[in-house]
């Protein structure tokens, strides 16, 4: 990323972080001047709920901050972990506000009678805040997408789980009006379940990442776009982690043994260039092997003979097959796949056999090779298949 560009990430990070901190302290306010005008432990809950967003959105201003600066001598991976944390301080904080709810609303509810007073302050109160939580959850959640911040995602599922909390007292006041005063506790209590369930689904996330836990698909990503490189004969000892919106790792890549050093190291230039879309600092370690193609290995051309023989005994019911590939890798031997091109109306049970019966035929005389075989309707063109066809 160029300075300019990393300068202005930095800068957007930041505007979005404070405008969320801003937000947060007016819902405060306006929450606990009407709680305790009207005496509901439904929008006192929505105050503390909102006091700890305060709390996270200033964690989270502070977060981003300076999870952006450069690795240096004592932080060799950069200041990213710092976004897992203040999520993970978030996450802690929610739990603690939940604690209080549930104990003051089973308080209440154990209350031979309730007061409550129910105005249309409190109902406008937090027609507002659902307004503001929709409008600050979309842009955190835009901008985490966009630079990968776990600590601005942690924000905005604050201000998502705000919305769902504030419909509920919503609720509770609408019964509470129609003399179900024990109403606004009970949606109190379901305030905190819906933040107890935003709260471990956001602990898991950052224990992830400071443990270290992989990206989700990221090792099975990275096996299929790097297997794809021309001279590449497989991989393994595949490690990542992701440290804020960086991919960080090493792998170690099989090559042809004969290759000179020249050749070797501009192998790993063209991985690496591969590996860039994932913003990526990769190290990739050149690991030469003997050449192990042997003379009754399947090729191309023993695929494309068992095919042929295969539409010659099943007549019209195997019209034409493409897309035929294959490839040796080092370590799972020879991989290849093919798309069969079958009649319309053949029923999938006997497609399904004629596929896997070409697979075993192939594997079968051909030990150790993995193939894979896709089926494809015909489009109905053809004169061999029209009892097959529906046109």
């Amino acid at each position: 990323m160029a300075q300019a560009d990393f300068a202005d990430a930095q800068k957007e990070k930041k505007a979005v972080a404070l405008s969320s901190v801003l937000a947060s302290l007016f819902l405060t306010g306006g929450k606990l001047i009407i709680g305790l005008l009207t005496g509901s432990l439904g929008i006192l809950s929505e105050a503390a709920h909102s006091a700890l967003d305060f709390g996270a959105a200033a964690i989270t201003y502070f977060a981003v901050s300076i999870s952006d600066k450069p690795a240096d001598k004592e932080h060799h991976y950069g200041h990213g972990k710092v976004e897992n944390f203040s999520a993970l301080v978030e996450a802690l904080l929610l739990m603690v506000t939940c604690l209080w709810i549930v104990k003051e609303a089973i308080n209440r509810l154990m209350m031979p009678e309730l007061r409550l007073e129910v105005t249309a302050w409190g109902f406008g109160v937090l027609v507002v805040s659902i307004i503001i939580d929709f409008s600050r959850s979309r842009a955190l959640k835009k901008a985490a997408k966009k630079h990968k911040s776990q600590a601005l995602e942690a924000d905005a599922l604050h201000f998502s789980s705000d919305i769902l909390s504030s419909l509920v007292v919503i609720v509770g006041l609408v019964f509470a009006k129609f003399g179900y005063e024990k109403a606004d506790p009970i949606a109190a209590l379901v305030v905190a379940v819906l933040v107890i369930i935003a709260s471990l689904r956001l602990a898991k996330e950052t224990v992830d990442g400071l443990l270290d836990r992989a990206p989700e698909g990221i090792r099975q990503r990275i096996e299929s776009d790097v297997t794809g490189v021309p001279g590449v004969l497989g991989l393994h000892k595949i490690r990542v982690r992701r440290v804020g919106p960086k991919i960080f790792g090493d792998l170690h890549v099989l090559v042809d043994g004969n290759k000179t050093i020249k050749e070797g190291h501009q192998l790993a230039d063209r991985v690496e260039d591969v590996l860039a879309k994932y913003a990526s600092d990769v190290v990739i370690h050149i690991e030469p092997v003997e050449e192990v193609m042997k003379e009754d290995i399947i090729t191309e051309e023993d695929l494309k003979k068992i095919l042929e023989k295969a539409m010659e005994r099943l007549g019209g019911k195997f019209v034409n097959y493409h897309e035929l590939s294959l490839r040796y890798d080092y370590i799972a031997g020879p991989v290849g796949g093919v798309h069969l091109v079958l009649p319309q109306g053949l029923p999938l049970n006997e497609a399904h056999h004629i596929a896997h019966s070409i697979e075993e035929e192939i594997m079968a005389n051909y030990p150790g090779t993995k193939f894979n075989v896709k089926i494809e309707p015909c489009a109905g063109t053809c004169t061999e298949c029209a009892l097959f066809c529906d046109d």
